[in-house]
């Protein structure tokens, strides 16, 4: 069937009539002419795969990955930066009143991720495979052979763990009958400090993993792959088990327990401490705009008692610190706030104070409201107790800094009804040749 598409999906896809319907289309640019092969209906949407471009749109480029329009790790390759921001720009206008500061661009948009996760995953064949998602499957996965929004020798590792896996003889985990061992390679780095990371997360079958050698095997795979370095090496074990919590369990297995990476603010150098679990910004080079440009939207005053939220790493709180009275982060991963509070003490700061709980529970037995909020949520944005609880504190100020601005719109429609107005947003585009937004917004008690 001939498709012309005209909008996106939300994760980025082209879409275009077809038949009574929409047909979803990865790797399609809007203004494009395509032939496609109509697959199955899911809900709304009618699954298609892109044959040929019959008529290409003036905003498709070529792409510079070999799996463009294949790979699920960044859907819009083919489109120009120009027309990305312009996208994310219009994406911004539709949700927010009054109308977005413009996006500010990211100066080097290839290479700049600083974390990745790759998947293993096995068919009915045995075939393996070790890479990133397909788009629009149901969990298939890529072999990975080459990336650009990722140093090089994250590939490097990707393929050498790949030869041991396939001389192993181990199995990739398969959720629904909780077998093989498997799970995910996760790479980090620091961009700044050259730092690098290598963790492997693998499934509480993991016995043979461990009693069959595979453990020095896979060391081995990763020295090949990074012969000069000595990288942070960690195994994790994901246990589940029906009608109890998902456990994970660390094992340090050679190089340095962290990672540190160096962020460049207004002036100021500050460093932090990264451990396999904790949170920090994917792209730090933009992740130091973001941050600057939220500084100077905020205007702190020196007086200020700041509230950080979801405070992860305390990488916001670190930053706000110089500028304000006192800062109390509060965060639930125990090992992001164990790193929080080595970044508070390696940033040499006496005024920050670090709090271990939920976030809504946290705020329930405060009384006293803070001057300013820092919000920076999971994408899924504020819980109800933590909403609810932030209404009734009432700070004067709320830095509300989001990765999905769809549920940032939300929240920040129930601050507008609790007497907040809505001073100033601004996306940052942090996440280039994808349709991911990170946006900034603020709010003031009227």
């Amino acid at each position: 069937m001939e498709v012309k598409i005209s909008h996106y999906s939300k994760r980025g896809h082209g879409l275009g009539a077809a038949g009574t319907g929409e047909a979803e289309v990865a790797g399609t640019v809007v203004g494009d002419q395509v032939l496609v092969a109509i697959g199955k209906r899911r809900k709304k949407k009618q699954g298609a795969t892109l044959l040929e471009v019959l008529v290409p749109s003036p905003d498709r480029v070529a792409p510079r990955c070999k799996h463009a329009g294949i790979c699920g790790g960044c859907a819009w390759q083919q489109l120009s930066y120009a027309t990305q921001l312009k996208t994310k720009q219009e994406r911004l206008e539709q949700l927010f009143s009054p109308s977005p500061l413009p996006l500010i661009p990211c100066e080097s948009p290839w290479a700049y991720r600083n974390k990745m996760e790759f998947s293993f995953s096995q068919n009915k064949n045995g075939d393996r495979f070790l890479g990133l998602i397909i788009a629009r499957s149901r969990g298939h996965v890529l072999n990975l052979e080459e990336c650009f929004l990722t140093s090089s020798w994250f590939i490097q590792v990707v393929s050498s763990v790949r030869d041991w896996w396939e001389e192993s003889g181990l199995q990739a985990y398969h959720p629904p009958t909780d077998s093989g061992s498997l799970r995910t390679l996760t790479l980090r780095e620091g961009k700044r400090t050259g730092d690098k990371m290598v963790f492997l997360t693998v499934s509480g079958n993991h016995d043979y993993f461990v009693n069959k050698g595979q453990l020095q095997a896979f060391k081995e795979a990763v020295e090949r792959a990074l012969p000069d370095e000595n990288p942070s090496l960690f195994m994790r074990i994901q246990r589940i088990a029906k009608g109890k919590p998902t456990e994970f369990y660390e094992m340090h297995l050679g190089g340095p327990d962290h990672i540190q990476e160096t962020l460049q603010i207004k002036g100021r150098q500050m460093d932090f401490h990264i451990s396999p679990a904790s949170f920090f910004q994917p792209n730090t080079f933009q992740a130091e705009r973001l941050y600057a440009r939220a500084l100077e939207l905020v205007d702190p005053a020196p007086t200020d008692t700041v509230f950080d939220l979801y405070c992860g790493t305390a990488t916001l709180g670190i930053i706000f610190a110089p500028y304000v009275k006192k800062v109390v982060g509060m965060e639930l991963c125990p090992y992001a706030v164990c790193d929080a509070k080595v970044n508070v003490e390696l940033n040499q700061l006496t005024n920050v104070v670090i709090r271990k709980g939920d976030v809504g529970t946290l705020l329930a037995h405060c009384s006293d409201a803070p001057d300013l909020c820092i919000i920076d949520p999971p994408r899924s944005g504020l819980d109800p107790t933590a909403l609810k609880h932030l209404e009734r504190l009432s700070p004067k100020k709320i830095l509300y800094i989001s990765c999905n601005p769809a549920t940032q719109s939300e929240n920040i429609s129930r601050l507008l009804e609790a007497g907040y107005t809505l001073k100033t947003t601004q996306g940052v585009d942090q996440f280039p040749h994808t349709p991911h937004i990170e946006n900034i917004a603020i709010l003031l008690k009227t």
